[in-house]
């Protein structure tokens, strides 16, 4: 029987992967079907059909690109899959416009940890996708996968420019950067409050969400708190935030990860190999035609076909329609 294959991004510090969609798509299919499917470690998402990861293939189904449907697909499978069984209906569609907040909003503050902090993109994000990455993409694609973050943090007012070192500027220009720095890290401390105290309320002393049984809502915040909290961030500005605010979240995100660790660990498939042909951008996946495209294609090649044989058959028989007679110009030419 094929296994249902989840095509994430490489993990890190303890972690399935470093992406917090891969990392919500591998923890719900460990909780839901675990040791029934393989993983394969991707860092090329020209392979997706959608450009993005995490993407799930499954023997002759086509390809699934997004972080629902993967989810909607797995929970549609026989067996105990559906995390959300339990709610109602208007539980569920609160569900998923939490799942959409978590998403967008602690979202922001996990690309703000890898990507806007100086330190940290420097001392940590960055050489840990260099890491993953054969060569020569190593040496550019990690910068450009930051600047793909820039727009979204910048139109959230998260992106830091503070440069790592700043030796060179004068004392007093120094001083003044230093306060608009701790300005600016004091602002997004209090955006991280403003946003992690809804789900602390939420969560109260409850071990998960809703009812007290795991949903997917628990594996989205916990895949984002992990990503907060687990990786060894020489700024620690976030991290620090949660250990000491809101050690419910972290101890929420454990509880969900330790649960995933219990059972058998992903198989995992063969990686992609770095060779010269994974410089070539690969194009996205065909999707099946149906029997009607097939025939109205058939019957197009077939009316092309005849148009263009009536068109042979008659310039056999007939020979060319245009002649061209040359003795009156020569004729002229003469005189």
């Amino acid at each position: 029987m094929t296994l249902p294959v989840l095509h994430i991004w490489p993990g890190h510090w303890g972690l399935f992967s470093i992406h917090p969609p891969s990392l919500t798509a591998v923890l719900h299919l460990q909780l839901t079907i675990p040791g029934k499917f393989s993983i394969s470690h991707c860092t090329n998402p020209d392979l997706s059909p959608s450009g993005t990861l995490p993407f799930l293939t499954h023997g002759d189904q086509l390809p699934l690109s997004s972080l629902s449907s993967i989810i909607k697909y797995i929970s549609s499978l026989e067996g105990d899959t559906n995390l959300d069984a339990s709610l109602n209906s208007f539980e569920v569609s609160q569900k998923t416009a939490w799942c959409s907040h978590v998403e967008a909003n602690i979202g922001n503050l996990v690309s703000y940890m890898l990507y806007s902090l100086p330190a940290n993109w420097a001392k940590l994000t960055h050489p840990t996708l260099a890491y993953s990455l054969p060569v020569p993409q190593r040496y550019y694609v990690p910068q450009r996968i930051r600047n793909m973050h820039r727009a979204r943090l910048e139109a959230a007012g998260l992106w830091n420019q503070q440069p790592v070192e700043s030796k060179s500027l004068e004392a007093a220009a120094d001083h003044k950067e230093q306060i608009a720095q701790t300005f600016q890290r004091d602002k997004v401390v209090q955006t991280a409050r403003d946003c992690l105290d809804i789900y602390a309320r939420f969560l109260g002393k409850n071990q998960f969400f809703y009812h007290g049984r795991l949903t997917t809502l628990d594996i989205t915040v916990a895949a984002h708190v992990l990503l907060l909290s687990k990786p060894p961030f020489p700024d620690t500005l976030l991290s620090d935030l949660l250990t000491d605010s809101y050690p419910t979240l972290v101890a929420h995100a454990e509880r969900v990860l330790e649960r995933s660790l219990e059972v058998p660990a992903p198989l995992e498939s063969r990686s992609n190999s770095h060779s010269i042909w994974s410089l070539i951008p690969s194009l996205p996946a065909r999707p099946a035609k149906s029997e009607e495209d097939v025939h109205y294609e058939r019957m197009t090649w077939g009316w092309f076909a005849i148009a263009v044989g009536s068109l042979g058959i008659y310039l056999l028989t007939m020979g060319s329609p245009i002649e061209l007679n040359t003795s009156d110009d020569t004729e002229e030419g003469g005189m």
